[in-house]
């Protein structure tokens, strides 16, 4: 169904988001610094407060201003409520899972890791073990669960996000796992599903470096290369609501197989089975056999750059190389005003950088490279889970655009 702009339900939902984006954006904020930044009318934006307070979501405090205790009318600031509600976040991995339990401000409150391999496990299974590290996060926290509105999930791979389930996935493999109704039906409680990479982007929209951004992109670096795109304040998914398949862009000549069945995809060249696959060639089977590069082959790679091990380096500014062309695309087509690359480590995020860089210079046209910043990060488990938590957190902020609203239409 289309909802016209004209709907009051759809405005008033419009502007409930904004107010409650603006203070959780800015913390304690007065009701006319709020109508400054909304743009509504002080009428408004009172009534809404009104309502926000009346539901215990928000709440006012009185503050003297420029700290003067005698003089003045007290200022009345608003906040969130922080225990108005939580939610539990969680991202999944080959080896770690990892839930997180986020109060209403989008704080972290409580976190677990489950370090447990899921792919040969039933689905059923899954569930159950997805389901215990939830109870152990919320008991850690001593959290009434009837406060928990929601659970987000990053699934790596293909996710539907309007089924919730997995399609295919480096946890999963290639089955469809219907994750969202498993865990929906265990908890009663509403269950999202995205893939990593748009859920860390949206960690730093709300938590991170990108807060003040309206338009960015987040691009990962883990088992193969993915891209999560906020464009215009919000995800963008595209019409398959798959969103952008990164590492599918095309980056090279050479012919190397893709498992998508395809040629010269990123993935195949700067995906973890692509570099695992030179490492063996160039340094050894003995060596992508060590303990390490079997469950961290970056930080393996970069123990041996640090090492002086030979053919090391050419290896990870090839690596380099061929990820600096494939943000060339990204900037030569959307030119975000910034773009961070996060790798799961440190030390080779160090390393492979100036290839990733010089590459990307090279292939992006001048004015647009100029204009994006790029900016590198360490992965954090903690603040992908956060992302998780975000996912759901818009939901009760009441976002006109989110599935919720729209079933109450139809």
């Amino acid at each position: 169904m289309v909802v016209k702009i004209a709907d009051p339900l759809l405005m008033r939902e419009i502007n409930k988001f904004h107010v409650l984006e603006t203070i959780r954006c800015h913390g304690q904020i007065s009701r006319v610094e709020i109508s400054e930044r909304t743009m509504l009318s002080g009428t408004t934006v009172s009534a809404i407060t009104g309502a926000l307070i009346e539901e215990g979501l928000i709440q006012a405090t009185h503050s003297q201003v420029n700290g003067e205790g005698h003089r003045g009318r007290p200022r009345v600031l608003l906040g969130l409520v922080p225990d108005a509600a939580y939610v539990l976040g969680i991202k999944i991995s080959e080896i770690m899972t990892t839930v997180a339990l986020v109060d209403f401000r989008g704080e972290l409150v409580a976190s677990v890791q489950l370090p447990i391999r899921l792919a040969r496990q039933p689905a059923e299974v899954i569930a159950d073990l997805i389901e215990d590290a939830m109870d152990d996060c919320v008991n850690k926290a001593g959290v009434d669960r009837k406060r928990i509105r929601g659970v987000g999930i990053g699934v790596p791979g293909l996710v539907d996000p309007r089924s919730g389930r997995s399609y295919a996935s480096s946890v999963f493999g290639e089955r469809e796992v219907p994750l969202g109704a498993l865990l929906g039906e265990r908890t009663g409680l509403p269950v999202k599903l995205e893939k990593p990479a748009n859920l860390l982007a949206l960690a730093e929209a709300w938590f991170g470096d990108a807060q003040r951004e309206t338009n960015f992109a987040l691009i990962v670096l883990d088992r193969t290369a993915s891209l999560g795109l906020w464009l215009g304040s919000d995800l963008h998914r595209g019409a398959s609501t798959l969103g952008p398949t990164f590492g599918h862009l095309k980056v090279g000549s050479e012919g190397v197989p893709c498992e998508c069945g395809q040629r010269d995809c990123l993935n195949a060249h700067a995906g973890e089975a692509a570099l695992r696959q030179r490492a063996c060639a160039v340094l050894g089977k003995d060596f992508v056999e060590t303990p390490l590069a079997r469950t961290h082959m970056l930080s393996a790679l970069a123990e041996a750059s640090d090492a002086g091990m030979p053919g090391v380096r050419d290896i990870i500014a090839a690596h380099g190389e061929k990820l600096g062309i494939g943000i060339s695309h990204v900037i030569n087509l959307i030119n975000p005003a910034k773009i961070i690359i996060a790798l799961d480590s440190h030390r080779y995020r160090e390393l492979v950088e100036p290839a990733v860089r010089e590459a990307a210079a090279a292939n992006s046209f001048r004015a647009h490279f100029a204009s994006t910043e790029l900016v590198f990060h360490t992965l954090d488990d903690q603040l992908w889970a956060r992302g998780a938590a975000a996912l759901m957190l818009r939901d009760i902020y009441s976002a006109p655009w989110t599935s919720a609203y729209q079933e109450e239409q139809t």
